[in-house]
């Protein structure tokens, strides 16, 4: 490798066996990939906060931590729905895996928080767990509002055929900090905070059921 193909490198990690990442197998579902996006939007965003402004930095970002926020929706969705179904749920609604790969084939963040909202309320939860709480979901209508589609933190225009239009046809000063906080708390809370919540009513669920069948009630 010549010097000139040397600077366009990536440093090399300090030991051999950290250039080796590992992904795949069953511990890979919408939640880890969520807490990767998270992550890679969190270090971004310390980064433009200690260095900045850089101000090609922030779309990017933004879109990290939607798509974050997008999975851990989705993540949650899948796990009321199989808990539902474990206390019996048989109510209009279909709700087996086979229609909710259909449901989810979406990025509407809207859709998908109000999905989630109908689904907590087939929980055994106390009354103010079975909706996203008032604060997160007026940040998620925010998000809505600004990329429907997941288009419009990923591209300069959004769109298809006569419909295509810049994503940003105004340039605008936005304090970018205040966005980006309150998304980053809104991503942490979906992926950490629901995700335990709904992991916590699982086990219970199972628990319950495995000491019935135990009990042969």
């Amino acid at each position: 490798m010549d010097e000139a193909e040397d600077r366009l490198s990536l440093p090399r990690p300090r030991w051999a066996h950290a250039e080796i990442a590992v992904w795949g197998g069953a511990s890979e579902d919408d939640l880890a990939l969520a807490g990767g996006y998270l992550r890679v939007a969190e270090t971004a965003a310390r980064y433009w906060i200690a260095r900045g402004p850089d101000d090609l930095m922030p779309l990017p970002i933004l879109y990290n931590y939607r798509h974050s926020i997008e999975l851990s929706l989705k993540w949650l969705i899948r796990k009321a729905a199989r808990c539902a179904l474990r206390e019996g749920y048989a109510g209009e609604e279909d709700i087996s895996p086979g229609q909710l790969d259909k449901r989810l084939h979406t990025h509407n963040i809207k859709k998908l928080a109000d999905c989630l909202n109908r689904y907590l309320t087939l929980l055994d939860l106390p009354e103010v767990e079975q909706r996203i709480d008032p604060e997160s979901w007026q940040q998620l209508t925010w998000l809505d509002s600004e990329d429907a589609t997941g288009e419009a933190y990923r591209y300069a225009v959004v769109g298809h055929g006569a419909g295509q239009a810049p994503a940003r046809p105004d340039q605008q000063n936005v304090n970018f900090y205040e966005q980006v906080n309150e998304l980053h708390k809104l991503a942490h809370l979906l992926h950490g905070g629901y995700s335990a919540q709904l992991g916590v009513y699982e086990d219970w669920q199972n628990e319950y059921l495995n000491a019935v069948d135990t009990l042969g009630y």
